[in-house]
């Protein structure tokens, strides 16, 4: 194993504060403070948080070991041919802390304009459908 739980927590904070991280995770300051300072892995529903809120795989979490290219394609946060494991799922997280800042902001045009692009985004097989019906 290359790095320590700790140093693959690190990488998942993107120099956030680790306290102020963990409470966004939804883990307790104390807990948290035993798995920073004592180097002690999280109970299982502690990583399913920190999975779920990074996004990164439990194995990764848990040995530093990325998965085997063959596998990829079945999980849905990773789509690169030749993965530096997480890049991809730090990526989105930094997207959707995007997306959320500018929602937070209350500015009327930014967030008409972030609400079309999501629309074209996160709708395309909609269109292709209807598409499809029209030619036949």
């Amino acid at each position: 194993m290359k790095h320590k739980f700790k140093d693959r927590l690190q990488l998942l904070m993107k120099g956030e504060r680790p306290y102020t991280w963990a409470r966004k995770v939804g883990i307790e300051k104390g807990l948290f403070q035993y798995y920073w300072q004592k180097e002690k892995i999280p109970t299982y529903e502690n990583l399913l948080k920190i999975h779920r809120y990074t996004g990164c795989s439990l194995d990764w979490l848990l040995t530093g070991k990325a998965i085997a290219i063959d596998q990829i394609e079945d999980l849905p946060m990773v789509r690169e041919t030749n993965p530096v494991y997480g890049t991809m799922n730090l990526r989105r997280a930094n997207a959707i802390d995007d997306v959320k800042s500018i929602f937070a902001s209350r500015n009327d045009k930014d967030i008409e304009l972030i609400e079309g692009i999501l629309e074209k985004i996160c709708r395309p097989s909609a269109r292709k459908s209807t598409t499809r019906k029209k030619g036949k």
